[in-house]
């Protein structure tokens, strides 16, 4: 008698999948090691990198089976990608909360006859790996299930990279002219953090187990600030880019991992670059140089290289470079403000460079290590999260500025590095907007007739765009196509008004 099709999790699949893999055997000697027919198993091999792809994701590796009803897998989805943004602003989520969402996401989305009944939230919580704890704090608050399940697959995940090859990236929000709470208080005025020094930056870090460093990409309001007035932007220490939230998009992340897989084209190389699942790290795009691996919800504070004190010792420095650009400047500023605002954002760069310099190889590895990425043969010292280095500084200034230096270090970490509204937006079907009777196609738009419109149009989206670089880059590049075919037009007319000119009878 055939043995009896078993219902197998991911994990048991990719367990199935190594063995084919690493001892090349056929599917009847699968069926018989494992105890499942030959068709399971034939199915199996077949379907091996829609399996591998559900394994490497974020997905609950001990799930089964998949009930998604027709419609379903979008409703899951959007209720997932909020739940995740809501906890990331430790917003406390419940049961009955993420029922209620799923019925108003339904409702957008025109899915009829949805229930989000307690059975229905429980198959959502198993396939999204969630479980609903109180909130208590970003460390408190991982799951140690989740976290261990990761780290369980990060030997399968890396068995095929070198150190070199195994990337993690990530942004991090810094205050560039916050000044210590309760500290500066010149000349009676009192330093209230949030009020004198709100302007912040978005630096993308990205690392990888060998202890190298991608160049920093910074993230600013101003598509060219003031201090950049004679400066090109590739004359800058870092990648510069903007928005008027001076926010991690979905556009600029986009750009960077294209022109991170193109780097890695020209150097023969392809790389595993680990994430956090946010947002803006939800690229459309396949690359064919790296692969994306998101890390399980709410985990990084545990599972996440650059979070075990790379970013800490990094906004150390800073602070420290900061207070002793400062400190020659105290007798003379007339005010707290106008202390903080002696640092431009240009200064600001040479020191966020600088700082990152300074974070060493040794550092990056064991922060690997710390993170439950596997030892390799490379061998690293003992590792100290705030380096003696970073201390004598602090120690340096203490006597001057009698503050906790720690509270002043972490001081932007819980500032936003992507949009944080939690309202889901969905898109508009185009099949039910209405076609009003009143609305003729000739209403719709004037028609551009000349290059010299399409110049004035072009001009006035650039004056839109000066906030948005890539938008900037799109138009300019439209506008020197144009540039170029109004060229090529009028030497055409040049020289066929020649040739008609010559054989003119004189």
């Amino acid at each position: 008698m055939p043995p009896t099709k078993n219902v197998l999790s991911i994990k048991d699949k990719m367990e199935i999948i190594n063995v084919f893999e690493k001892e090349k055997i056929s599917v009847r000697e699968i069926a018989k090691r494992f105890y499942i027919s030959k068709s399971q198993a034939a199915e199996i091999k077949k379907n091996r990198e829609i399996i591998r792809s559900k394994w490497e994701s974020g997905a609950n590796v001990l799930q089964k089976r998949s009930f998604i009803k027709e419609g379903g897998s979008d409703i899951d989805k959007m209720c997932f990608d909020w739940f995740t943004k809501a906890r990331r602003q430790n917003i406390p989520i419940s049961g009955p909360i993420v029922q209620a969402k799923a019925k108003e996401v339904a409702q957008k989305l025109g899915v009829l006859n949805f229930v989000a009944s307690d059975g229905w939230l429980n198959r959502w919580r198993i396939r999204n790996n969630v479980a609903f704890r109180s909130i208590s704090g970003e460390t408190s608050d991982v799951s140690s299930m989740d976290a261990e399940q990761f780290k369980a697959k990060l030997p399968s995940l890396l068995h095929d990279y070198k150190p070199e090859d195994i990337y993690n990236a990530d942004e991090s929000a810094l205050l560039f002219r916050a000044l210590p709470d309760k500290t500066l208080g010149l000349k009676s005025e009192k330093c209230m953090s949030g009020q004198l020094c709100k302007e912040r930056l978005t630096i993308l870090f990205c690392i990888n187990m060998a202890g190298q460093k991608e160049q920093l990409l910074v993230v600013g309001k101003d598509t060219l600030p003031r201090p950049f007035k004679h400066l090109s932007l590739n004359e800058l220490p870092v990648v510069w880019k903007s928005n008027n939230k001076a926010w991690m998009t979905r556009e600029i992340m986009t750009a960077w991992l294209t022109q991170l897989n193109r780097k890695m084209k020209l150097q023969n190389r392809k790389i595993i670059l680990f994430l956090d699942i946010a947002a803006s790290h939800q690229s459309h795009m396949n690359f064919t140089n790296i692969k994306i691996i998101f890390l399980p919800p709410i985990t990084t504070a545990v599972c996440q290289p650059l979070d075990q004190g790379i970013i800490h010792n990094f906004k150390i420095e800073y602070r420290s470079l900061m207070l002793q650009h400062l400190l020659p400047k105290i007798d003379s500023a007339s005010s707290a403000s106008e202390l903080a605002n002696s640092i431009n954002v240009l200064e600001a760069l040479y020191f966020i460079q600088t700082s990152w310099n300074k974070i060493e190889a040794t550092t990056i590895k064991n922060c690997f290590l710390k993170a439950g990425f596997p030892q390799t043969n490379q061998s690293v010292p003992n590792f100290d999260e705030e380096d003696n280095k970073f201390r004598a500084t602090y120690t340096n200034l203490k006597n001057v500025f009698p503050f906790n230096f720690d509270d002043f270090v972490k001081i932007d970490k819980v500032v936003f590095t992507e949009e944080n509204s939690i309202e889901i937006q969905v898109e508009p079907n185009l099949a039910e907007i209405s076609d009003s009777d009143d609305e003729t196609i000739e209403e719709i738009a004037e028609p551009i007739g000349s290059y010299k419109d399409a110049f004035e149009h072009i001009a006035l989206l650039k004056q839109f765009a000066r906030d948005d670089l890539i938008a900037f880059n799109l138009l300019k590049n439209v506008e020197t196509h144009f540039e170029t075919q109004q060229l090529k037009l009028n030497q055409s007319r040049l020289k066929k008004s020649t040739i008609i000119k010559f054989f003119q009878p004189s």
